[in-house]
């Protein structure tokens, strides 16, 4: 009976044993997945930076034109103000006073030039009839033109001294902002002590300082890359002014770069970061700093085949490094895409599924 069973059993077991002993199945290519970037026309970048901030091309440092003491501040740093509006005053009593002292003068030297001008008149009169000399009526004319000159003197006075009342009130001399103020109540102050500074309206400029080794570079470049660091906006700009000398503590010169198209985004004071052009700039690809690969002194991007989904490492040369940016050569063309994140973790020929594209 066993050996009738014999051939059901070898036929049941063959084929699991030759399948025990046929080859594992190959393990799964492994995907993995990757950010990555498209490098655009916009990617050249300039050989060199510096940083600045944002100024009105025109500012004024306000101050009254008369001393005494701060009796009332109007408005506030930040404040838009328009022309003529009033921004601090001085306790004006004391001018106050001398205008009316100065205005009780001219009112006694119209009084006096009156009356000695009738006096001609009767000493005219009187010559006709011959009661007096000619000599008393010139004598009469010179103290009428001596009264006449006493009142322009007066008027004179009063004018000054009008105007200095006036002068005891701080007024925008633009429409602006006014960026700071000093002019605090209780605060003594001497005729022309800058108090408020005032950032009139209009233009933009991106103020910097410059090494001295770079002012041929400034001089000759025909325009600038303006970058607010905020908005991560670009601006082109124009060299409009440069320190004729450095500045004697940081040995840098100031230069001024103006916009020649800014936008609501351009605020006074904003961190900005000016480029000056790079004579090799369309060799140039600048790439998210995440996207290089360090290996043994040499440098490597990720280029992405489109057809395969498959990386292959190229060789780059830095032209240029930023705080998250890095500007290449060779290796790469307008157009790839190269992988931005995770760069240590691949390998070559490995297939990559693209996640969101970030920014270059």
């Amino acid at each position: 009976m066993f050996d009738a069973a014999r051939p059901l059993l070898l036929a049941t077991l063959l084929p699991l044993l030759f399948a025990a002993c046929g080859k594992a199945p190959a393990p799964a290519e492994e995907v993995r997945p990757v950010r990555y970037t498209v490098v655009g026309d916009d990617a050249a970048q300039p050989s060199e930076r510096f940083a600045g901030e944002i100024r009105a091309r025109q500012e004024t440092k306000l101050g009254f034109r008369v001393a005494g003491k701060v009796v009332e501040k109007l408005v506030n740093a930040g404040e838009h103000v328009k022309k003529g509006q009033a921004i601090a005053r001085l306790d004006a009593h004391d001018y106050a006073l001398d205008l009316s002292a100065k205005r009780a003068q001219l009112a006694a030297a119209e009084h006096d030039l009156a009356q000695k001008e009738a006096d001609l008149r009767r000493y005219q009169e009187l010559l006709a009839k011959n009661f007096i000399s000619q000599a008393q009526v010139d004598q009469q004319r010179n103290a009428v033109s001596a009264a006449r000159a006493q009142l322009t003197a007066a008027r004179a006075s009063a004018d000054a001294s009008s105007n200095q009342t006036g002068y005891a009130t701080l007024t925008a001399v633009a429409d602006g902002i006014v960026t700071d103020i000093s002019a605090e109540p209780g605060l003594v102050v001497s005729a022309g002590q800058p108090v408020a500074t005032l950032a009139a309206d209009g233009a933009r400029e991106a103020a910097i300082a410059v090494p001295e080794n770079k002012l041929t570079a400034l001089r000759t470049a025909k325009s600038f890359t303006v970058t607010l660091w905020a908005a991560n906006k670009h601006y082109t700009g124009h060299l409009r002014e440069l320190a004729g000398a450095a500045d004697p503590a940081t040995r840098t010169y100031a230069a001024r770069i103006a916009l020649d198209n800014p936008d609501d985004a351009v605020k006074l004071g904003m961190t900005t970061s000016v480029g000056l052009p790079n004579a090799n700039a369309g060799e140039q690809i600048r790439l998210p700093l995440t996207a290089l690969l360090d290996e043994q002194g040499k440098h490597y991007v990720w280029v992405i085949d489109p057809a395969s989904r498959k990386v292959g490492r190229k060789p780059v040369s830095v032209a240029a490094v930023g705080t998250d940016w890095v500007a290449v050569s060779g290796g790469i063309v307008r157009g790839q895409q190269v992988v931005t994140a995770g760069v240590h973790l691949l390998r070559d020929g490995q297939r990559v599924s693209l996640l969101k594209e970030s920014a270059a």
